[in-house]
């Protein structure tokens, strides 16, 4: 009996002081783990807001401000836009990144994805004063966990939203369910409180591996958020952190989506889905240089819808936005397998021919503008047609805006010289 008696005190001895030491350091890894998790989901949420704010800059450019309606009461302009009713911004970043985003005018929320149990959206309810008085009064940027909303917990952040007077109008919200968090951790280290019961040594050996792997995905992801940040949306995620299938892997994955909703929003013109200039000037500097290392040519195009003045005050600017979505539809057609097509502005638009010469990219005009030529635009019981002109020129150097000038000034004779043609080439008496 004593020696079975020394044996279990001697196991205890043994065996109790590692397991408390792995239970130790598994609620210490926890704590680091849990810890790491809300900084960079705080992180992940403060640049999310910015990126929601800088989206609402770049879609409608100017200041906010109220203006009364004929109901008496007021609507939210951004510059001369009423954003009041337009929640496509809130709704694309929730959607995209599976948290509740909200924009506030001073301290009411005008845009949010939250909704009651109804479905109704939860528009129209104030923040609370501290919040308001942190980021509307002192300009400063606010982070609340377990914030309760609508019956549910939430890890929240807060930005403010400044005119160009650097005054503060309002604020975005950014919130994420505080389970999520909660789950994503327990999943974590359940494994490593598993590790601690064989060993202490075996415990230690992994968790210091994960903390590694981690800390090293973290600094990644880290630097991949602040090039996106910086204006740099052509940055990649390196392929480790992708290839992870943890939490960071969703994470990694949410800030790529997030990257390519900015990307998308900055470099796409929202009425024809086309790219937009922005776009032209990136892509075309890389089809520049590339031409430049292999000597494939390029040539650029653009393109002109005539008279389309006359479209607007006939029938109408709705009618007049049909056209150019009609246009552009067509327009892309052209340039599959063959370049791409963006608007330039108003009725103009850009073709990138990325691996053409002028005579080719002529007969691609060619059947482009008879195409034109051929379509019946139906819109509120109106048959238009319309003609296009377009002026094409070589790609010479990375020079975006000398190239266009080139295929512009081609363009310019084209309808100074009877419209719907393509021109290539000014004669030389017509030449200053």
């Amino acid at each position: 009996m004593k020696k079975k008696g020394i044996y279990k005190k001697m196991l205890t001895i043994a065996v109790v002081p590692i397991l408390l030491f792995g239970i130790a350091l598994t609620i210490f890894c926890y704590i680091r783990f849990k810890e790491t998790l809300y900084n960079t989901t705080k992180t992940n949420m403060a640049d999310m807001a910015h990126y929601i704010i800088i989206t609402y800059d770049k879609t409608y450019p100017g200041d906010y401000s109220l203006v009364p309606n004929s109901s008496g009461t007021y609507d939210v302009f951004k510059g001369d836009e009423n954003i009041t009713y337009d929640y496509s911004i809130v709704d694309a970043y929730a959607r995209e990144t599976d948290t509740e985003v909200s924009y506030l005018y001073m301290d009411v929320r005008v845009h949010t994805t939250f909704k009651t149990e109804t479905g109704k959206r939860y528009s129209g309810i104030s923040a609370n004063e501290e919040t308001s008085a942190m980021v509307i009064g002192n300009g400063a940027e606010a982070f609340y966990k377990n914030v309760p909303i609508l019956g549910k917990e939430y890890l929240v952040y807060y930005a403010p939203i400044r005119n160009s007077n650097h005054s503060v109008v309002g604020m975005v919200e950014v919130a994420k369910r505080t389970t999520e968090i909660k789950k994503k951790v327990m999943l974590a280290v359940w494994p490593m409180l598993l590790l601690a019961i064989p060993g202490m040594a075996l415990v230690a050996f992994f968790s210091y591996g994960y903390t590694k792997g981690v800390t090293n995905t973290l600094k990644k992801i880290q630097d991949f958020l602040g090039r996106i940040a910086a204006g740099n949306l052509s940055a990649e995620m390196p392929p480790e952190c992708i290839r992870r299938t943890d939490e960071l892997g969703d994470i990694t994955k949410s800030s790529i989506q997030m990257a390519k909703s900015i990307r998308a929003s900055v470099e796409t013109d929202p009425l024809t889905g086309l790219n937009n200039r922005r776009y032209v000037h990136s892509a075309v500097t890389r089809i520049a240089a590339r031409s430049e290392m292999t000597g494939v040519p390029f040539s650029v195009a653009i393109c002109d819808i005539d008279f389309f003045k006359k479209v607007n005050d006939t029938y109408g600017h709705n009618a007049g936005d049909e056209v150019l979505k009609a246009v552009a539809s067509q327009l892309k057609k052209a340039m599959i397998g063959n370049g791409f097509a963006a608007r330039w502005g108003g009725e103009e638009f850009v073709l990138i021919f990325d691996r053409s010469n002028v005579e080719d990219s002529v007969k691609i005009l060619e059947g482009l503008a008879d195409n034109i030529r051929a379509m019946i635009v139906y819109t509120e019981g109106y048959e238009i047609k319309i003609t296009m002109t377009m002026g094409v020129s070589a790609g010479t150097s990375g020079d975006v805006e000398a190239i266009v000038e080139s295929a512009d000034a081609k363009l310019y004779y084209g309808k100074e010289h009877g419209r719907n043609q393509i021109v290539a080439e000014i004669p030389e008496e017509d030449k200053e």
